[in-house]
């Protein structure tokens, strides 16, 4: 298991410190047995969320070569500069280019409408080219928060449903198709963080019976679920956080003077001096690994 990323990327180094089998492109692969990932990161933290996301497919099995990428106008403000420039492709390049799956992350623009982000045209059609894929045949997606929502959103017209108040922390989930291979060997109720203002309810599916809910919380509704005849997988959280993610998020909303309360079933005693456990990480990589399982099965 291995995961091949642009060379001199930041998170390269932190995973060779994590012991992780990390590799910089372009590396020596024996012809098609690496899957080939882009990953669409619109996450306002980009560093942070290429080692997460490194992180989690470089622990799986067999080799992942990862490639960044982002709309053609987007900054990305909180990102070093020059950063995307030098380790990310644009949508214009990354069109022409073949892969084994793409990702699509989360981004901090949830309770705008769709069609008031500024690079919605741009993901609009990366989902359409995700859709149409090679031969006609879809492209494997795995799409997390709001880049789940506006999958969902552009495929089917699935709306995102406005909360009275973030829904923050880290909450039990209920496995709702056990014999799913993305679910094998997780845990009867995992957690998962959870920091979103908005929500996909399992009522807006009942009229598209091939989206299959996976993960549900009796607190924090739908958490997961699949589509099975493109092979994309939505995810409504965060597995991939990090132990600090939420305290960071939390600390930096109070900076700012924001009503917010400290994230749920987090902090031992919920108390917010205390570090707090990384409670979901075995089952995030087990997932992860599924998911990396699913593909290299599927391509044979």
């Amino acid at each position: 298991m291995s995961v091949i990323l642009p060379g001199e990327l930041p998170a390269l180094a932190a995973l060779l410190d994590e012991g992780v089998d990390a590799r910089a492109a372009p590396a020596i692969d024996a012809p098609g047995r690496r899957l080939e990932i882009a990953i669409f990161n619109l996450m306002p933290k980009k560093l942070e969320t290429e080692l997460q996301l490194a992180r989690m497919l470089g622990r799986s099995a067999g080799a992942v070569a990862l490639t960044f990428a982002a709309p053609n106008a987007y900054a990305g403000k909180n990102a070093p500069d020059g950063h995307l420039d030098r380790f990310y492709r644009r949508w214009r390049d990354l069109r022409h280019s073949a892969f084994d799956a793409v990702i699509i992350t989360g981004a901090p623009i949830e309770t705008m409408p769709f069609e008031e982000v500024s690079y919605w045209d741009e993901i609009a059609e990366a989902l359409d080219w995700i859709k149409t894929g090679r031969d006609g045949a879809p492209l494997p997606l795995l799409s997390l928060c709001w880049g789940a929502q506006a999958a969902l959103y552009r495929y089917y017209g699935v709306p995102k449903r406005d909360l009275s108040a973030k829904k923050f922390g880290v909450f039990p989930h209920d496995l709702a198709d056990p014999a799913s291979p993305f679910l094998q060997a997780l845990d009867d109720q995992p957690t998962m963080p959870v920091s979103r203002w908005t929500e996909t309810q399992i009522e807006d599916l009942k009229a598209l019976p091939h989206l299959r809910p996976l993960l549900i919380s009796k607190e924090s509704g739908l958490g997961a679920l699949v589509d099975e005849r493109m092979g994309h997988l939505h995810i409504l959280n965060h597995f991939e956080y990090d132990a600090l993610t939420l305290d960071a998020e939390y600390r930096r909303d109070l900076e700012k003077g924001l009503a917010i309360r400290p994230p749920e079933h987090y902090y031992p005693g919920d108390d917010p001096s205390k570090p707090p456990p990384h409670t979901w990480r075995a089952n995030a990589q087990t997932f992860y690994g599924n998911w990396v399982r699913w593909l290299l099965e599927r391509r044979g």
